[in-house]
C-alpha cells in the first residue's frame, strides 16, 4: 500500500493555509479528478464548474480529512456528489421545462391491429429504458420535430451535447428494437 506520510504532512500544512502546500494537492490531482467529472457530467465547462466547487469544498473542510485513506479517493467522493447533485439539478430542470407524458400519444386513428400495438408497446418499453435526458432529447426532436438549437436552450445544456444525447438514443433504441426506429431504413424483420 502507499506510503500515506508525505501526502499526509502535506494536507496537514494546507490546512493550516500553506498555500503551495495547497497548489501541490491541486496539481496532483487535477486531472483526473477533471477527467472524472468529464465522464460523469458529460460537458467539460459543466465539469470545470464542478471541479471548481470540489475543491473550494474540499479547502473548506480539510481540517475534517481523516487521513485514512488517500486524499484523491476522499476528493473523488466530494466529486462524485457533486455530480450527482448536478444530475439531480439538470433532470428537475428537465421536469420543470419539458413536461413529457410518461405514455406516447395516442394514435390519430383507432388501433385496429394487433401488430400495431404490440410495435407501440415495445416502442414504450425501450423508451423506458433510456435515459431520462436522452428520453427527452429523443422525443423533442422525433416527436415534437424541435431544432438542437431549441432543445439545448429549454434544457440548459449545449447543442453538441443535445445532439450527442439523440444519437445515443436512436443507437440505444435501434438495439433494443432490433430495427431502425421511426424511420430509419434498417431491416426489417419479418414473421417466420
Amino acid at each position: 500500500m502507499k506510503d500515506l506520510e508525505p501526502e499526509q504532512a502535506l494536507v496537514r500544512e494546507a490546512a493550516s493555509g500553506d498555500e503551495p502546500s495547497w497548489k501541490a494537492i491541486v496539481g496532483a490531482t487535477c486531472s483526473r479528478l477533471y477527467a472524472l467529472l468529464c465522464y460523469q457530467v458529460g460537458d467539460r465547462e459543466e465539469a470545470l464548474d464542478l471541479l471548481q466547487e470540489t475543491y473550494l469544498q474540499a479547502f473548506r473542510h480539510l481540517r475534517e480529512f481523516r487521513r485514512e485513506a488517500p486524499l484523491e479517493v476522499w476528493l473523488r467522493v466530494i466529486a462524485l456528489r457533486k455530480a450527482v447533485d448536478w444530475k439531480r439539478s439538470a433532470l428537475r430542470r428537465l421536469r420543470r421545462t419539458v413536461r413529457l407524458s410518461d405514455r406516447l400519444a395516442a394514435p390519430s386513428e383507432p388501433e385496429s391491429d394487433l401488430g400495431f400495438a404490440t410495435e407501440r408497446a415495445a416502442l414504450q418499453g425501450a423508451l423506458a429504458r433510456l435515459s431520462p435526458v436522452q428520453r427527452a432529447v429523443f422525443l423533442l426532436r422525433e416527436w415534437e420535430g424541435w431544432t438542437f438549437r431549441e432543445i439545448a436552450q429549454r434544457m440548459g445544456i449545449k447543442e453538441t451535447t443535445a445532439r450527442v444525447h439523440h444519437a445515443r438514443a436512436r443507437a440505444r433504441l435501434r438495439r433494443l428494437l432490433g430495427r431502425g426506429p421511426l424511420g430509419d431504413r434498417a431491416r426489417e424483420r419479418e414473421p417466420a
